[in-house]
């Protein structure tokens, strides 16, 4: 009778110890360290948690590829290379820590060979059901305030962005959407920084439309491409500026 409880605590707990070991891996992978984990008692100890839950946490861990555990040499993360980067876990994990400029440029990219190929699709095979769709919420996205949180004006381009990939009537590239979505809405967030960068984020948005309306996949594919590259140099722009050294500050003499 009270064993379904009892499960969804655990699995609720595992679910959380998971999270926190993944997050110290990921964090750990940025400042290129591996971390090699103590002994199943020490982590067990600090974390509170029973061996068995442990155990089903590393296990998750190492089907994603972020740990290898081994008998006598015990348990370590493994290197980047070795992740299931596409994992929807990992990917959210990521996004969960400080925006990570190897991170963003590597998402930035992956988008860059989705958007365009699924707006050239959708130019061609668009029902006009779907085109109807897309424009409506490109409408939505048009009559937001200007002074709207970046959040909204974010959701609201994505959305745009979900039927127009969904039009493709390709699964894989709906699939890689579904799965790089809340990374990419983290990616936005974080560079969406100037009035200047949504508005011509928006042109673009008007341009592809308008491409998809005269089913022209060239224009479709290339106003996808100025989209994600908006985003892009707004990428480049944070680092340069998180990479720049503090401005000197003249002190006066006494």
């Amino acid at each position: 009778m009270y064993a379904p409880v009892f499960d969804s605590a655990r699995k609720k707990l595992h679910a959380v110890v998971t999270r926190e070991l993944a997050l110290r891996i990921i964090a750990a992978a940025r400042r290129s360290e591996l971390i090699t984990f103590p002994k199943e008692s020490a982590v067990c100890a600090e974390l509170g948690v029973s061996r068995t839950v442990l155990r089903e946490a590393m296990k998750v861990l190492a089907d994603k590829g972020l740990v290898e555990m081994r008998p006598r040499t015990g348990t370590k993360a493994r290197p980047r290379s070795e992740w299931k980067y596409l994992d929807p876990d990992i990917l959210a994990w990521q996004a969960e820590l400080t925006p990570d400029a190897r991170f963003l440029q590597d998402l930035c990219e992956v988008r860059l060979g989705i958007e365009p190929i699924a707006c050239a699709f959708a130019a061609v095979r668009a029902t006009q059901q779907e085109l109807d769709e897309i424009a409506r919420r490109l409408m939505n996205r048009e009559a937001l305030p200007q002074d709207s949180a970046v959040e909204i004006i974010v959701d609201h381009d994505l959305e745009f962005l979900d039927a127009v990939v969904a039009a493709s009537h390709n699964p894989f590239l709906m699939y890689l959407n579904v799965i790089i979505r809340e990374p990419f809405r983290n990616t936005l967030l974080y560079t969406f920084h100037s009035a200047a960068t949504i508005a011509l984020a928006l042109k673009a948005r008007r341009d592809l439309f308008k491409a998809l309306h005269r089913k022209d996949p060239v224009s479709a594919s290339k106003a996808a491409e100025r989209a994600v590259g908006i985003a892009m140099l707004s990428v480049e722009e944070k680092i340069k500026a998180q990479n720049s050294p503090a401005p000197l500050h003249s002190q006066t003499n006494s």
